[in-house]
Formats: C-alpha cells, structure tokens, sequence
C-alpha cells in the first residue's frame, strides 16, 4: 500500500533526477512559493511565504532522518497559511516528493514522510470547515435572534405611534374596507368609531375617484407613496378638508397586504398659513398689496401678451413729514390710510393694483384698456383727489404728491429694472418742485445711472489713488499777476476718463464722501501750499460748510502742515450764509477770527448777497462766467454789480473764463480775476510755476 502510495505522487527515478542540477533549499523554496501563489489566495508577501516553506522543508528533511510523523507540522502549517485546495495541495507534494528524492531518501521513509504530511493536511482542513461551519452557523442564530428582536421592536412601536399619534391611521384592504383604526382618526372624522366602514363612506363623493386611482398606483407599484388633500364627511355630513398619504403593505412574497392611510387635519394650519401669506403680502397699515406683492404681479404682466400695455405709476407725498411732525404719527398714519383709499377710488374702473411701498410711496400697476384714461388726465383725477381736505376734529388736512411714470412697459424687462427706473423717474420729477409729474426718459435714466455708479465706487477710487489734488490758478484778467492758487479734485477713471473737480464734489455730496474727502483735499492742498508763499484757496462744498467739525479740522490742518491762517481762503457758498441759524455762519465767524480769508461762491448778485458780502467782510466772491458777451443792458447791470462788490471790499472772480475774448468784456466790466481754460488748460498735481 505505501508502495502503490509512493507510485501515485510519481516519485522521479535516479535516471531522470541525474541530467539536472539539484536546487538547494532556498530556490526549491522560491520555486514552491511561486507554484503554490498561483493556485489560493495566500495572505503573506512572497519573501515571507518563500521563509516560511523553507522552514517546512527543514522540517521535512528533519523528518526523513529522524521521526516520519516530524512532517505532520508541515502539513498543518500548510492549512494555517492557506495553502489550501486540491490543485495547492498537488503543488505541495510535487515539490516536497522532489525534494525527498533529493535529500536521498529511501522509498520507505519517502512514503512515510509524505503520508504523514497527506494526513496532517486533511486534518486540519477538516477541522478549518468545521470551525468555519460553526462561525456561520453562530452569525446566522445572532443575525436571525437579532432580526427578531428588531421586528418585535418595530411592532412595539408601530403600536406606540398607532395608539398615541395625533395623525389619524387606518388600515385599509385592498378593497377599501377599514380594517382597523386609532382613536386620532376617530376624533379627526368627529366620530366614536369607525368600524364596518369603507373609504366610500368617509370621502366626498367628488374627491372618491381621485383617492381610488391613487391607492391603484400603490397597489400595482406604479408609485410608492402618495399625498392627496381629499374631502372627508363628518357625521354630521359636513365635508371638510385635510391631507391624506397612503403606502401599501406587502407580505413576505412580495404582494400588497393592505394600504396605511394617514390623515391630518390641517384646516387651522391652512388658515394660518393663508393669513400669513396675506401678511407677508400685504401693508398692515393700509391693507394695500406691498411691494413684493407688486413685484411679483409685475413680472407676471411683463411675462404676458397685453394688447395695450402696462403703466407704472410711482408717487411720493410732497412734505408728509409736516403732517407727522406737526401734527402727530397717529394723523400721518389716517391720511395714508385716506390716500390708499382715494387712490384705489381713482382706479376702482380699472384692472390696476394700488400699493404701498414703504413711507409715504405708493404705486399703481394698470392693465391698459380701450378705456384707460391718457396719463394726462390720470394724474389730474389723482392731484384732485389727494387735493380735497379731510377734516380731524376741526383740522383740515390734504396732500399732494409727486408722480414718477412708466407708461409703456416692455414685455421681457426685469421687474428690479423697472421699480428702478421708476424710483429715477420720480426723483427727477422731485426736483422740479412739488405736486410735480414726469415721464420716464431712458436716455436721462442711462445717464443718471452711470452717474449713480461713478459715485457708489468713489470711496474705492479714492483709497486706491485714482482721485488726486490738484492746482488751478486764479489770475488777474489782465495777466499781470496771480490771485491765488485753488485746490481741486480730479479723478482719473479708467473707463470714464478724466471727472473734473465740479462733477466729483456734486457725486461726493450726495453719497455723504464729502466730509472726509474735503478735509483730506484740504490737509493735501496745505501740505503743498506751506513751502510756497501764495494764497491757497478752497471752496467748500454745503456740507462741509454746515459741518460742525469743520472749524477743528481747519485748525489741525494748519497746525499739522504749518501752512499759515493768512495765507488761507475759504470760499462758502452764498446761499449758505444767508440762512439764518446756519452752522456756517458760525464757522465763518470763528475762521475769520482766526485770520482766514473768507470767500462766496455761486454769488448771483441779489441784494441780500452784497448785504452779506459787506457785513461778513468776505474778500473775494466768484460769479458764473458767460458764454456770450451780454447785451448794453445786461453789461450795465453786471457793471454796476461789480461796482456793488468792489465797494464792499471784494474781488470778482469769474469762473470760467474760457477764451481771451471773454476776457477782454469781462475785463471792461469791471471783473478783478477770473480761473479756466484762458490761463490753464488742465490742472496739475504740482503747485503751479510762476512763469
């Protein structure tokens, strides 16, 4: 039997073993592992697979000198290192039956060695299937235990929610029957129980079908859940609404069971909701729609075909701060509630939405008919309207208002672009007075809003460099000598061009930068003008003039930079001054006494103006120059106002004087100075030469 044992693992005869070299035990090692890696997943790298065959090969040549049953070790150190496999294991022998053969061993011992490895083998794998059985069977018990306990607990609290969930539950067969129900859907359809009943008898006959066709698309898979807000029938026969989603419940062969419908009761919520939507929606003071609602109605009208177009009317109350000042929040809060009712009254004929932007602003979007009035007689009926008196006690009260309009909107446009336009139309018709009108003008609106845009990154300009000081000179019209040297802005855009000084103060006022650009013109210009021994001068913007920092600034300029009091001239607009309790006839007072030279600018020549212009002791005023030479009378009436000037002590600066003849007839009118073209073409950033 050893014999036939030996025969079948086809031991090499000496005959065939002698033509080749015999391999030491480290490359018969490397040739078993790189055989045996082909055949089973060995989780070892292959120096430590080779290290690891190579000590079961001492061990077998241990064993065929020593002990036969030694090569037991190796065969079970084959399972452990998953060598494992019919086709491994027939690698293992063919190698271990070559190396036996090598190692000189009789046939006998052979046998015995290779028999003892054969049986270690088997063992192990035996044992390694039944260890692997068992772990399979103890993860199957725990899986199975744990999906038990899982499913007893999902029951426990299926039940819990079933029972104390404010929803109402059902469950429903597949022909409609209410198999069972909680306490919450009875208390939902006001009844003490439902039992026996079918969904037929608990929806609205009208909304039957639609809930019918949903639970069909449960029922054939056709969709997984659904949500339907059906009608049901209390038991006194009163319908009412709520929200009903329903699932369907299979069983363990996949088929639908039975259907859980759910229902809320969300009537009070849908009430809620509604009243909030209105609030969001709506102005609380005067009802009206406000102005996201506008807004969205808006876009609706501009996505649409209207034959006769839409107009926007956009009004503003002229003065509405006199009323709520004078007479109270509460009388101010009446009359827009009065003008939010006449308004709709005018437009009660046609399809218009009035609404209540914020303040004292209201707007009127109308859906133009064959009917509609033109806009010049839409704006007459709102003036009147607004104009009649009401009485609060014995308080008559009326206002007017400013009126900016669209009266042809464009399909397509952006609903923030119109309300834009509109807020431009209705300050340019602001600044032609009060109880004023105009009409929307794209080519003003583009060129406004390019102006709008100059001035909101002028901060950004300035901190970046572009806006710079620079120096103009004031020279006598006859050439003889320099005035002064006045200090400017100029900002160098990179798409815009070169902004002069009057366009840069005029934005800078009005977005509030002129404060604190003025000062820093201020404190540049000084720091220039200190190592020069000309007069600098500085006119001052109405902001800086009324600003009641103005006189501390000045003197930490001239304290900082050592520029002289007397070798400064601050020009003040003249209208200004002439306002009684200004902030600026306090500054003048306090620069005068500081040994400032005071001037006044934009001067039109009225008499209050040579008043002032003598009692403030102002040194030099500044007239608008002219671009035609005036007629006889006009020059004599502009001769006499120099004398006027002259004999209160100042000069006359003309700005600008643009050519060498304009010079000339100013010169014969008795003009002092003058500053532009004529002397300067363009303004430097260096203090002007003398030459």
């Amino acid at each position: 039997m050893l014999a036939e044992q030996v025969r079948w693992i086809d031991l090499p005869s000496q005959d065939d073993a002698r033509p080749s070299r015999p391999l030491g035990r480290d490359e018969l090692a490397r040739d078993w592992a790189h055989k045996v890696s082909r055949t089973a997943y060995i989780p070892l790298s292959a120096a430590k697979l080779t290290e690891e065959l190579h000590e079961l090969l001492n061990v077998v040549a241990e064993a065929l000198t020593e002990e036969p049953g030694v090569a037991s070790l190796a065969g079970r150190r084959l399972v452990e290192i998953h060598c494992v496999g019919a086709e491994s294991l027939t690698v293992s022998l063919d190698v271990l039956a070559r190396f036996v053969v090598q190692e000189g061993a009789d046939a006998s011992s052979a046998a015995l060695v290779i028999a003892a490895v054969s049986s270690a083998y088997t063992a192990a794998i035996q044992a390694f299937v039944l260890e692997q059985q068992e772990s399979v069977s103890q993860a199957l018990l725990r899986a199975n235990r744990a999906v038990q306990l899982d499913l007893q607990a999902s029951e426990e609290r299926f039940e819990d929610i079933f029972a104390h969930s404010s929803t109402g539950i059902a469950m429903v067969s597949l022909d409609g029957d209410l198999v069972r129900a909680n306490e919450a859907l009875c208390t939902i359809l006001r009844r003490e129980d439902v039992d026996g009943m079918t969904l037929t008898d608990l929806i609205a006959p009208a909304d039957l079908p639609l809930i019918n066709d949903a639970l069909a698309g449960l029922r054939y898979g056709r969709m997984r859940r659904v949500e339907e807000r059906p009608r049901l029938i209390d038991r006194d026969g009163e319908h009412f609404r709520v929200l009903l989603a329903a699932t369907v419940q299979k069983d363990a062969d996949d088929n639908p069971r039975h259907y859980v419908v759910m229902i809320d009761d969300d009537s009070q919520l849908t009430l809620l909701g509604g009243r909030l939507q209105y609030q969001s929606l709506h102005d609380a003071l005067t009802g009206l729609p406000n102005r996201q609602y506008l807004t969205t109605r808006l876009e609706s009208l501009l996505h649409s075909d209207i034959e006769h177009g839409v107009t926007l009317y956009h009004l503003d109350l002229d003065a509405f701060a006199v009323i709520t000042d004078g007479l109270g929040r509460e009388i101010g809060d009446k009359v827009l509630k009065l003008v939010a009712e006449r308004l709709s009254a005018v437009f009660a004929g046609e399809k218009a939405m009035v609404a209540r932007l914020e303040g004292d602003e209201f707007a009127v979007l109308v859906e133009n008919g064959p009917e509609t009035p033109d806009v010049d007689t839409t704006i007459r009926t709102i003036e009147h309207e607004l104009a009649e008196p009401v009485y609060f006690g014995d308080q008559g009260v009326a206002v007017s208002a400013t009126i900016g309009v669209l009266p042809r909107l464009h399909p397509g446009d952006h609903p923030a672009e119109v309300l834009r336009a509109s807020d431009m139309t209705l300050r340019r018709a602001k600044r032609s007075g009060r109880r004023q009108w105009g009409l929307h003008d794209a080519t003003q609106d583009k060129r406004e809003q390019e102006d709008f845009a100059l001035a909101a990154v002028m901060p950004g300009a300035w901190e970046s460099g572009e806006i710079e000081v620079v120096f103009n000179p004031v020279m006598r019209l006859d050439g003889t000598a320099r005035v002064c040297v006045e200090a400017e802005l100029n900002w160098r855009h990179r798409d815009a061009g070169l902004i002069p000084h009057e366009k840069c103060v005029s934005m800078a006022e009005h977005t509030g930068l002129m404060l604190p650009l003025g000062e820093w013109m201020l404190r540049t210009a000084a720091e220039s003008a200190c190592s020069q021994d000309e007069m600098l001068a500085v006119c001052l913007t109405e902001s800086m003039a009324n600003s009641p920092d103005l006189v501390r600034d000045v003197r930490r300029v001239l304290a900082d930079t050592g520029l002289q009091a007397s070798r400064l001239l601050l020009g003040f607009p003249v209208h200004v001054l002439a306002s009684e309790d200004s902030e600026a006839a306090d500054n003048l007072d306090l620069l005068s006494d500081m040994g400032i030279h005071i001037g006044a600018r934009d001067f039109k020549g009225s008499t209050a103006e040579i008043e002032l212009v003598r009692s403030l002791g102002v040194r030099a005023v500044r007239v608008k120059g002219r671009c035609q030479k005036p007629d006889d009378l006009v020059s004599h009436v502009l001769s006499d106002l120099i004398g006027f000037v002259h004999e209160a002590g100042g000069l006359v600066v003309v700005d600008a004087v643009e050519d060498a003849e304009q010079r000339d007839w100013w010169t014969e009118l008795g003009a002092d100075a003058g500053v532009g073209p004529v002397f300067c073409l363009e303004p430097t950033t260096e203090w002007p030469s003398r030459a």
